[in-house]
């Protein structure tokens, strides 16, 4: 419970109705709050969108309970979820968060590290490993700023900072803010000589590989789904 609304009424009293049917109940936001504590109740809000909520993705194939239980493993983590989430050591700890949650043996402080760990030696596929440290940052921003406008909705007007710089880009053609969700190149263009596909095809057709029919792989081709070019690792003839 925040303790603006304490410190205005003592002796609230709040209670939350959850549920349908059978299942719908009264849930009392005080003794929640208590039991969890001023701490970790604090950071609840940086936690939820930064596990995802309508304006923040969430982490690719975890859950919101999957996070819950890591975070009671590593509690250490209540501090990254504070009141200044973009703090160089409150960084670090959402760092090693991550790691935990896609990894709770390892050891590993640095998600980069995590990242070419579980890939090179896990042989998880790329959707599957932690992001990487630059997006991350950026998603760390975007939950920041969304868990500010939840932590000031008491304020009747809110003096928050545009969201441009805090992970969003405005978009004229759509006319709506969008996510600025790396700083990084794209994988496909600045690491294109370690794509690879897994085509047997041998006939190719040189030059004009990723031209549909006339290629050489089959429709199956990796390259060719991504609209990307067959490189020298191919198996197929494409760039020969």
């Amino acid at each position: 419970m925040s303790p603006t609304v304490l410190t205005i009424n003592p002796s609230v009293s709040i209670w939350v109705a959850f549920g349908a049917g059978e299942a719908f109940t009264y849930f009392h936001i005080y003794s929640i709050c208590h039991s969890l504590g001023e701490d970790k109740s604090l950071a609840l809000p940086v936690f939820h969108s930064f596990t995802g909520c309508d304006t923040t993705s969430g982490v690719f194939g975890k859950g919101k309970k999957l996070a819950w239980e890591t975070w009671k493993c590593y509690p250490d983590v209540t501090d990254s979820h504070g009141t200044e989430p973009l703090h160089p050591i409150r960084q670090w700890l959402s760092e090693r968060f991550i790691v935990v949650l896609y990894n709770k043996t390892s050891e590993l402080e640095n998600v980069d590290e995590a990242r070419l760990e579980l890939f090179c030696h896990g042989n998880w596929t790329m959707e599957k490993i932690p992001p990487t440290k630059a997006a991350l940052l950026q998603h760390s921003k975007r939950a920041a700023f969304q868990a500010g406008v939840w932590t000031t909705s008491q304020l009747t007007k809110q003096d928050r900072p545009s969201p441009e710089g805090w992970s969003w880009s405005w978009d004229d053609e759509i006319l709506s803010w969008t996510s600025v969700w790396t700083t990084l190149p794209i994988a496909s263009k600045a690491c294109a000589e370690l794509i690879k596909c897994g085509c047997k095809s041998k006939s190719g057709c040189g030059a004009r590989c990723g031209c549909g029919a006339r290629c050489g792989c089959g429709a199956r081709c990796g390259c060719k789904k991504a609209n990307w070019a067959c490189t020298e690792l191919c198996g197929c003839n494409c760039t020969k």
